[in-house]
């Protein structure tokens, strides 16, 4: 964000207290007010209609605090807050006004694709805030603009598991979507509604005192309670009205109630008291959100704007600074509505024309945003459509505000956005990087149905049909990629690269990465290789840094997939470093690499840095990752877990990553874990509930020969084969032959290690010990240069008679000798499986998060809310509490506190 950008000095103007017109303060608010000073509450929440003055308390909140050396942030919200990362962006500037160092990190990961999501960003901004030493209070008025948005989970998740030395004041009209049951049971939360923010007869007579310069008989004070009851915006309206009158008396006997009928009358007097060039000048600057003189002059034509600007803000006529220097001021929201909608009767077609001439100074200005906003309002969808179209890679892409254009899309005629394509086509571009899945497909199959009426229509726009046409291909073959159709997906690339070969960069670095994708779904690994060398090459040229991550992601999945874990390492590293250096270290998207270092880790019996990558990669692999991440993920877990003796807890990891599958639409999941979950059942003897996971998902069958390569039958020949080997050694044996060799030619050398200790342990099974050696030989050779060292151990205890019967010495000279010799040893040593060796000191085992979690354990939260502070499931979170206890040496919460405190952790 560049500080002097348009969008900057918006975020700016959100910044700073609105403030009205000052008033005595109500007992209770002063008694609040005390308490926000001694920090008695985590959060102080004011709810009450329009009117009655909750921005003005909060200011003076707010001033009572800074004056008093407490540093204290302010965010103003209003209608337009509903984006993630426009929110984000607007709440950490608030945040650094009162402590500079917060949000540095988050800052730099806010992004378009928002890849992870604002849940990874609040991770990072959590952090910072822990290491703020002193209380920071954070102000948020007008929380009713966003609650029907996702940016109340933001809110929400600050107010319930933000740091403690964070504290709110809240403002809203209506009552908020936070949940706040546990803050009022642990009274840590102070509420206040209309009650307690109505006038008093005494502070009313103060306050007339203040207004009038004389004082109001206590009877006419009375009246006025009676019929305001003490609503501060009819109390300031009545004053208003009664310094144009000179009998007050009968004005005050004239009118009543206290709803909007009372904003009614008492505006029409105020209005009647203006001159015609005021009133006019009024009508119109109450057209726009805010206002400033230069577009007070352009949209008003009046070239004493300024002037008539400080004569309205003279008269109390209820127009509020928002910012320190009063460049940008707003009316009252109430106020402001009142005379909108009056000019908006009375004279519609000045009104609109007023909104154009705005609307064209602030685009011509940089406030694009609020430019459409306003000929939106206007209806002129010209204008409208056309500023869209030039802004809308900008806002949607680069700066991830898609329910902004959401918004603007629900707001435009479809035949208007239909004559810019480009709306829909960078709008669904900036889409398929986001979560907002069903609005994706929505506005993919508008964009072939507008293709459809353009190639039927007889005057054909030729140039028009073949972008739309070269669109919707593009994002068919992305979104077959992202229902993980692998080889779908790969097909339409294909096709997509070879018939527009001259489209821009960018675009063909994304199918480049899906006809990767594609080929590593068929196996044909070297190909996609290839493929990446050219793809990596378009998106360096177009500076595609975020499409180049996935590159350097599906670089690293197509080595392991052919069992090259030394080559997938180095893939890995190499994407981290650059995520670093171009994507400031963006969550989502380094997770999906420490996924991957964690199941190479494992691989090569690197048992604790395989445990702190799977920690690093869990936060967004669960939500956002790809099949292939969640499987490695959950997989490793579960092998992990296995290690600590503890084989329930790794089939709960398992159903657990197949539930998300599910939930997820992600077939490929469910049957991977589904199948491990078999292996581990067969391993221990359970054989009848290894075929019961089998048969449920289809997998219970080894394929015959020759059968077709689905997902069923991969997983066939590794789950189906272990339960089978007791019963029908020989049908494991001739079932996979055929596999076996299309690893061979396939060059899948990790597979084809696994497939020969199956068929291996099928050749003892069935009496035939020589071809068993023979099998368990071969598969030496192949994983000794390669590293597999987990592959063997897993199956120690049903491997050891093969093991045993090998002798490395006459292996001299081959790579295999070493492996094997290792594994002898293995046999004769005690159980090794518990992956936590105690060192000491033991703060410097701790992960991070490992710190993070005991912090939280000391707050007295439950499971569940821990989970939900840090965004992951509660199984996660036991497989953490799990280490916990293992570095610490303790076996409950209670155990691991008093341990960490004893180690000054906490």
């Amino acid at each position: 964000m560049v500080g002097g950008r348009p969008e900057a000095r918006i975020i700016e103007a959100k910044l700073y207290p609105a403030t009205g017109t000052s008033r005595p303060l109500p007992r209770p608010a002063l008694d609040s007010a005390k308490d926000i000073l001694e920090g008695n509450y985590r959060v102080i929440l004011v709810v009450a209609p329009a009117g009655y003055g909750k921005s003005t308390q909060m200011a003076q909140w707010h001033t009572t605090l800074a004056a008093r050396g407490i540093a204290c942030a302010w965010l103003s919200l209003d209608d337009g807050d509903i984006d993630t990362v426009r929110v984000m962006r607007h709440l950490i500037a608030a945040l650094q006004k009162a402590e500079p160092r917060i949000g540095e990190a988050t800052l730099g990961q806010l992004s378009g694709d928002l890849i992870g999501g604002a849940n990874a960003l609040l991770e990072v901004l959590s952090g910072d805030l822990a290491a703020v030493d002193r209380r920071v209070v954070l102000f948020l008025d007008d929380l009713q603009f966003v609650q029907q948005s996702d940016v109340i989970e933001i809110i929400d998740w600050l107010v319930s598991y933000g740091p403690r030395c964070l504290q709110f004041v809240i403002g809203s009209r209506e009552e908020v979507g936070l949940r706040l049951s546990a803050l009022r049971v642990r009274r840590q939360l102070l509420e206040m509604g209309p009650p307690q923010m109505q006038f008093s007869v005494e502070e009313m007579a103060q306050f007339y005192r203040n207004r009038l310069g004389h004082d109001l008989p206590m009877r006419e004070l009375r009246q006025l309670q009676s019929k305001t009851e003490g609503w501060p915006a009819a109390l300031e309206l009545v004053a208003l009205a009664m310094a144009e009158t000179t009998d007050e008396t009968r004005f005050i006997a004239q009118f009543a109630g206290t709803d909007r009928s009372v904003v009614d009358y008492l505006g029409e007097v105020v209005l009647t008291h203006l001159d015609e060039i005021t009133r006019t000048f009024v009508f119109r600057i109450a057209l726009f959100d805010r206002i400033s003189a230069p577009l007070a002059v352009a949209a008003t034509r009046a070239q004493d704007a300024e002037a008539l600007i400080d004569a309205v803000r003279a008269r109390n006529l209820f127009l509020i600074p928002l910012d320190r220097s009063a460049t940008w001021l707003r009316f009252h929201h109430l106020v402001g509505e009142y005379f909108r909608e009056r000019y908006l009767r009375a004279a519609p077609t000045e009104a609109r024309e007023c909104l154009i001439r705005g609307a064209e100074w602030m685009f011509a200005n940089g406030f694009a945003e609020e430019a459409i906003n306003c000929a939106i309002r206007a209806q002129d969808w010209e204008r409208a459509t056309r500023w869209v179209a030039e802004n809308v890679e900008e806002l949607a892409f680069q700066r991830g505000y898609h329910h902004t254009i959401l918004r603007w899309m629900n707001a435009l005629p479809d035949e208007w956005v239909d004559r810019y394509p480009v709306i829909r086509i960078q709008y669904v571009f900036s889409l398929s990087f986001s979560p907002m899945q069903q609005e994706y497909e929505a506005q993919v199959y508008r964009l072939e149905r507008l293709l459809q009426r353009l190639e039927s229509e007889a005057q054909r726009d030729t140039q028009l049909i073949e972008e739309l046409r070269c669109a919707v291909q593009l994002q068919a073959a992305m979104s077959a990629a992202l229902r993980d159709d692998g080889a779908r997906g790969g097909e339409l690339a294909a096709a997509w690269l070879q018939r527009w070969p001259d489209a821009a960069l960018a675009r063909k670095g994304v199918m480049g990465n899906v006809l990767a994708f594609g080929c590593k779904t068929n196996s044909e690994i070297a190909k996609g290789l290839e493929v990446l060398v050219q793809t990596r090459r378009w998106l360096e040229k177009s500076e595609g840094h975020y499409s180049l991550a996935w590159t350097n992601f599906l670089e690293a999945l197509l080595h392991l997939k052919r069992g090259s874990y030394l080559e997938a390492r180095r893939a890995c590293l190499s994407g981290l470093e650059q995520v670093e250096r171009q994507l400031h270290g963006h969550p989502a998207h380094a997770s999906l690499f420490h996924t991957l270092l964690a199941g190479v880790a494992y691989e090569f019996d690197e048992i604790d840095r395989a445990t702190e990558h799977i920690e690093r990669a869990m936060t967004s692999v669960d939500e956002y990752g790809p099949a292939d991440a969640v499987i490695v993920a959950y997989q490793t877990r579960a092998r992990l877990q296995l290690l600590r003796q503890d084989e329930t807890g790794a089939l709960a990891i398992l159903r657990e990553g197949e539930e998300l599958g599910e939930r997820r639409n992600l077939r490929r999941v469910v049957v991977t874990l589904a199948a491990e979950e078999c292996a581990i059942l067969a391993r221990a003897g359970r054989l009848g509930e290894a075929k019961g996971v089998a048969v449920r998902l289809g997998f219970n069958e080894i394929p015959s020969a020759g059968a077709g390569a689905s997902l069923a039958a991969d997983k066939s020949f590794r789950a189906a084969s272990r339960y089978l080997l007791e019963q029908s050694p020989k049908l494991v044996i001739e079932a996979l032959g055929g596999a076996i060799e299309n690893c061979r030619r396939k060059e899948l050398f990790h597979r084809w290690v696994a497939l020969l200790l199956l068929r291996g342990l099928a050749f003892e099974r069935d009496g035939e010990p020589h071809k068993a050696l023979e099998d368990l030989r071969s598969a030496l050779a192949i994983a000794a240069p390669r590293r597999y060292l987990r592959l063997f151990l897993d199956d120690l205890t049903v491997l050891q008679p093969l093991i045993a019967r090998l002798d490395p010495t006459r292996m001299d000279g081959s790579e295999a000798a070493p492996l094997a010799l290792h594994l002898q040893q293995s046999l004769r040593k005690p159980d090794r499986r518990d992956p936590s060796p105690r060192h000491t000191p033991v703060v410097e085992e701790l992960t991070k998060r490992e710190v993070a979690i005991l912090k939280r354990l000391e707050s007295g939260l439950s499971n569940k809310e821990i989970a939900e502070a840090i965004f992951i499931s509660e199984g996660t979170l036991k497989w953490h509490l799990h280490n916990v206890y293992g570095k610490l040496d303790v076996k409950n919460r209670s155990g691991a506190m008093a341990r960490a405190r004893a180690l000054g952790i906490l």
